[in-house]
């Protein structure tokens, strides 16, 4: 991509502030006005060029994602999210990239892609790991509680979506308009997903508590189906001035884009005006105004709802004795109806049609169609276990591919540690020799020949373990003392006293870990916290948990602090490339590890400053790691 500067010289500053300022527009008009937002995007579109600088292209990128998916171009919408994420890898800057592939997640979701929803939302992750970012955690809640609500696995879709909604509550007035968007989605969803388990008190709320939410903070777009959702909820209440008042907002905040929502909110009214035996002309006039608003149906859903308007007509012309024309609105509905995709309300249109025959005394005619509703009802049973059948099964693939993705994440990580394991930290290699050598210029060959024999047993376990990937907790605290004997004797003058404790009331030989999986914070705390003093203590314990599949370990010492150790790393950074990438690779293997086993915790590195401690005097770091119990290998 060309320099920024080379961008900035072709074009005047005057020219480039006016793109930044529609970038800026098009991030709050995105949120509250979708026809403006539009008419921003389409001025950007001629204009944003790969030669501009990375502001403006990110900015026209991430926001045409997001308004494509409204506006369900969902093409679109990808393609933005691709040149988005595309944009910010060459940047490598991890929270952006996370909200990057959020953003592509959304539009596959609605194009009903799960496997591509779950590569977004497991890149999102690894985007994630270590960073605390509650907004982007909670949007990966919310798009996870989304997936599940798709496949129909309830219970988690509503874990994940209060988690999510918890999350964003949290943020008090750190909260920005994308947030309260998100607030929205999730709450709404909420709504959607207690009325399919139904909870109606508890959708009626949810769909209620989004309201004040919209309305506080203008999110106007969507503000119409939100008015719809509380209004057929409240219906569903049979609280019929509720839903009155929420329809009737509907008609008043639709726009250009909320047709169809208007058109639900008019056959409702329509209804609550029949059964409040409201006068037929008002009745009809609601229904035709209904009608109008899908004067060119396109989808099955449109077609469905011109059939439930019709069959509405045909109940208002029944109650005034006007059966003729009911039965011709009522075949109207059915072949509206053949073409929308809701077998049950062509069931009970094909059973009024029998209904309306009978009374006309043409029994065959009524036999016929009471014959159709039989079959459409046992057609839509079918469907129903046909679907399913379908959502398990998508929700066994998602499963499996997704541990696949994870296995192969595994075996990469896998080969990575092993190629780590088998480098000692050089500055351990070199101050070991050094220390050999000058045991032997000084004539001490017997202490020599002692550690020489030690440090080269220690490469030697070394060289297994990076051939296998699980061992015993025995194994690997004899590593541990032989690791850390060598250190105390030729890096720390004798200095460095150190004590591993094994669990209490368990054989270490009988549980197996990761291999070598301690070792990276133990020499991350040598060479951090007590290298800088040249002396100091160090104790590591284990300790086996309730569930007893997954040991504690807890590594203190009493050096400089982490704080103070990081601030050395900032100013020396080339003094630890090595161990940062071994952290790194180890953080990730362990994460991989735990999701494997579906460990619950979700924090499996816990690091501790003692300074910042209550009521500690003692300078020091504590690092306290989660390793899951393995099965030995053959």
């Amino acid at each position: 991509m060309p320099n920024a500067s080379v961008a900035e010289s072709a074009l005047s500053p005057e020219r480039l502030q006016h793109l930044r300022q529609l970038c800026h527009s098009l991030g709050h008009w995105a949120f509250t006005d979708f026809e403006k937002a539009r008419q921003v995007l389409q001025e950007l579109s001629g204009q944003v060029t790969t030669d501009l600088p990375l502001d403006i292209q990110l900015s026209y990128h991430r926001y045409g994602a997001f308004l494509e998916n409204q506006w369900n171009r969902f093409d679109a919408a990808l393609e933005h999210a691709r040149q988005l994420i595309a944009l910010l890898e060459q940047r490598n800057d991890p929270l952006p990239l996370a909200e990057a592939w959020l953003e592509a997640a959304a539009p596959l979701l609605n194009r009903r892609d799960w496997p591509a929803v779950q590569e977004c939302l497991d890149r999102a992750r690894y985007h994630l790991q270590g960073i605390e970012s509650a907004r982007l955690h909670a949007q990966v809640a919310c798009r996870e509680g989304f997936l599940h609500l798709h496949l129909g696995n309830l219970r988690k879709a509503l874990d994940a979506l209060l988690e999510s909604e918890k999350t964003l509550l949290g943020l008090d007035d750190n909260a920005q308009l994308p947030d309260y968007y998100m607030l929205a989605l999730v709450t709404g969803g909420l709504g959607d997903l207690y009325e399919r388990l139904d909870e109606k008190d508890k959708s009626l709320d949810a769909y209620r508590r989004v309201l004040p939410i919209v309305e506080e903070h203008g999110l106007r777009p969507r503000l119409a189906w939100h008015y719809l959702n509380a209004g057929r909820a409240a219906l569903a209440q049979n609280d019929l001035s509720e839903a009155r008042l929420c329809f009737e907002n509907v008609a008043k905040f639709a726009g250009e884009g909320d047709l169809e929502a208007k058109a639900h909110a008019l056959a409702n009214l329509g209804i609550l005006a029949f059964l409040e035996n409201k006068p037929a002309s008002a009745v009809w006039a609601l229904f035709d105004e209904a009608a109008r608003q899908i004067e060119s149906p396109g989808k099955p859903a449109d077609f469905t709802n011109l059939s439930r308007i019709e069959s509405w007509r045909a109940e208002l012309l029944l109650r005034i004795g006007n059966h003729e024309d009911a039965e011709r609105h009522l075949l109207k509905a059915f072949e509206l109806g053949e073409k929308g995709h809701d077998l049950h309300h062509l069931k009970q249109v094909a059973q009024a049609l029998a209904a309306v025959s009978a009374q006309k005394e043409d029994f065959a005619e009524a036999f016929r169609w009471q014959h159709t509703a039989t079959e459409l009802a046992e057609k839509h049973f079918h469907e129903l276990r046909d679907r399913e059948r379908q959502e398990l099964e998508a929700r066994y693939e998602l499963e499996r591919s997704r541990q696949e993705a994870q296995m192969a994440r595994l075996r990469v990580t896998g080969l990575q540690s092993r190629a780590l394991r088998a480098q000692m930290n050089p500055h351990f290699l070199f101050n070991a020799l050094n220390a050999i050598q000058g045991f032997i210029t000084s004539g001490r060959n017997n202490e020599a020949e002692t550690y020489l024999a030690r440090f080269a047993k220690l490469m030697r376990q070394t060289l297994e373990y990076s051939a296998v990937e699980v061992v015993t907790l025995a194994q690997e605290i004899e590593f541990l003392n032989r690791y850390l004997e060598l250190n105390r004797k030729l890096r720390f003058d004798s200095k460095l006293d150190f004590r591993i404790v094994p669990p209490p009331g368990a054989d270490p030989d009988d549980l197996c870990i990761p291999t070598m999986i301690v070792q990276p914070f133990v020499e991350n705390a040598i060479e951090h916290g007590l290298r800088p003093k040249k002396e100091g203590k160090l104790r590591i314990e284990f300790h086996l948990t309730d569930d007893e599949n997954i040991v504690l370990c807890s590594i203190e010492d009493n050096g400089v602090g982490y704080n103070k150790g990081r601030e050395k790393q900032l100013k020396t950074p080339e003094f630890q490339s090595h161990r940062s990438r071994g952290l790194e690779i180890t953080r990730d293997r362990l994460t991989l590890l735990h999701q494997l086993r579906k460990t619950p915790a979700t924090q499996f590195i816990r690091i501790t400053d003692l300074a910042d401690e209550v009521d500690n005097p003692n300078s020091g770091t504590r690092v306290e790691v989660l390793l899951p119990v393995l099965e030995e290998e053959n």
